[in-house]
């Protein structure tokens, strides 16, 4: 891993499941707790059972090795399992009031689209959601299986070609959070993260206001040439820039890709440079990734065009 990737994971903190700041975290982290502590008793007395037999404390009778060998874990897994099945069914049901924001994963990025019976707007490889209101995520693939795992928020979910899966999400803390692919999907799995930022629920709704309209105007030359150089060289047919060019739903919609914390799905600090370099030669920096080399455009046109998206905000 590159050391511009490493130090965008450092942003987000630890990744672990065992410093939960989430509803669904904190519950499968004490169910984690639990059934280790209650598989570590039972260890323990099977131990002493086996070292009693052994050490001649304990006559070796039928019945022993039916209660200590059988009945023992039997009774431990079925307590246990009974116990899971109610948590986990308790964090996986949905919230009909939820907000619904609708995830689908693609080789390898992230497509995002708030409220898709609704308000509709199209993000990439970052999700916004309000702190302390439930969320439903709506996962899909369009082309192999993918899984989508923040493990200090919730747990996680498969996304399946042909098939849509829920995961309802409450956070409880605010702060950005790195998510994971966690199912093997190609050459860049390992760079398939994202970003969950979480922001109190008045800032969220500040920022779907913001959000919800046309692309910021481009204030000087230089990002007046990035955005015709992004006209001009055929971008809009993968990629919309509301206001500018709006057909392109192939790629990541761009409109404010200045403003995500980072480029790649997860894993580069969103700047000028990175920009410019993902351009360049995008596969490069992720191997597998369908976007093609623009290393034709010459010198000024590049950077144009790379200050004109990191003005995107």
């Amino acid at each position: 891993m590159s050391e511009t990737a490493q130090s965008t994971l450092g942003q987000y903190g630890v990744q672990s499941a065992l410093a939960p700041e989430g509803v669904g975290a904190t519950a499968i982290n004490g169910l984690t707790i639990g059934m280790t502590v209650a598989f570590g008793v039972v260890f323990v007395l099977l131990l002493l059972f086996v070292w009693g037999v052994l050490a001649g404390k304990l006559a070796p009778r039928k019945w022993w090795i039916w209660a200590g060998g059988i009945a023992l874990p039997l009774v431990s897994v079925l307590i246990l399992m009974g116990f899971s099945t109610v948590i986990l069914q308790r964090i996986t049901l949905e919230d009909p009031e939820a907000l619904v924001i609708e995830v689908t994963g693609k080789q390898f990025w992230w497509d995002v689209v708030y409220d898709p019976e609704g308000w509709s707007m199209r993000g990439a490889n970052e999700i916004v959601i309000p702190k302390g209101r439930p969320v439903t995520f709506r996962l899909k693939s369009s082309d192999v299986i993918h899984s989508l795992w923040v493990p200090k928020l919730t747990g996680k979910m498969d996304m399946i070609p042909g098939r849509v899966n829920s995961l309802p999400v409450m956070a409880t803390e605010t702060g950005r959070f790195r998510g994971q692919c966690a199912e093997f999907c190609g050459l860049s799995h390992p760079k398939m993260a994202f970003e969950v930022v979480v922001m109190e629920p008045e800032d969220f709704d500040a920022w779907m206001q913001r959000s919800s309209g046309e692309a910021r105007d481009a204030a000087t030359a230089e990002l007046t040439r990035g955005r015709d150089v992004f006209v001009e060289a055929g971008c809009p047919a993968c990629h919309t820039i509301r206001g500018v060019a709006e057909t392109g739903t192939l790629g990541p919609d761009l409109t404010r890709v200045g403003a995500r914390g980072s480029l790649g799905a997860g894993m580069y600090r969103m700047n000028q440079g990175t920009l410019a370099g993902w351009i360049a030669d995008p596969t490069a920096m992720k191997p597998g990734a369908k976007m093609p080399s623009y290393n034709h455009l010459p010198g000024p046109d590049l950077r144009a065009l790379s200050a004109y998206l990191a003005s995107l905000k």
